[in-house]
């Protein structure tokens, strides 16, 4: 588990108590995500949280014409429905975040004490560890997320993080994923899987990207989630 590429950011103080996964986007790596987790150690509350931020492996990503990106997944093609999803490339990944959960669980962090997030590529892999992974743990947090291999998730998923928090923030400019496929996204976790903890910030003006407005908020869910607000 811990031969997993990543940036490992220990808790300040000892014991970690905490720790929060965040999965990077296409062509991106740990480090571009990293700054998060300096921000959050100048807050006290978050000194006995552990980071990690995993590295996607490079493939060669066939809607690009096969030129190699890290990538979670391979992209077959830019369409909205995801009708050609790389499932196999998919579940493999989603393998890996149960895998960082586990290392985690195995260095002491109570499950629930564990969040899992991502940007774009990222939290589409978040949100389907939402119904895929077999622990409950404390939150999901999906930053301009969609939803992937729905079929497949509908045959495999599972109840165990159905009352789980979810956090889905989301631009109303966003020119790569656009708004409509988060809103999808949201329809079928919280509909077809029945996640009853789902919840969708939509922020003016952001396009690809986080801003501040979306950070303090996924600093409130994450204090919330894991009960930090003593």
């Amino acid at each position: 588990m811990s031969s997993t590429s990543a940036i490992r950011i220990p808790s300040r103080a000892k014991p970690a108590k905490q720790a929060l996964i965040f999965l990077h986007g296409l062509g991106d790596s740990g480090s571009g995500w990293s700054f998060f987790a300096e921000f959050l150690q100048r807050d006290p509350a978050f000194k006995n949280t552990n980071f990690v931020f995993p590295n996607a492996p490079t493939m060669r990503i066939t809607a690009n014409g096969g030129y190699p990106s890290p990538s979670w997944f391979d992209i077959r093609e830019w369409d909205e429905l995801q009708s050609k999803p790389d499932v196999d490339g998919f579940v493999k990944s989603l393998d890996l975040v149960r895998n960082l959960v586990d290392e985690q669980i195995h260095n002491g962090v109570q499950p629930t004490n564990i969040i899992v997030g991502g940007f774009s590529q990222g939290a589409a892999l978040a949100l389907a560890s939402s119904v895929t992974l077999p622990v409950k743990i404390g939150g999901f947090i999906a930053l301009s997320g969609f939803s992937v291999i729905n079929d497949k998730l509908t045959q495999i998923r599972n109840s165990v993080n159905k009352d789980t928090p979810v956090f889905h923030g989301h631009g109303d400019a966003d020119p790569i994923i656009a708004l409509r496929m988060g809103q999808t996204a949201q329809k079928f976790f919280s509909d077809s899987c029945e996640l009853s903890k789902y919840t969708m910030n939509v922020y003016p003006g952001m396009a690809h990207s986080t801003c501040p407005e979306e950070i303090d908020d996924v600093v409130k869910f994450l204090r919330n989630a894991l009960e930090l607000n003593q």
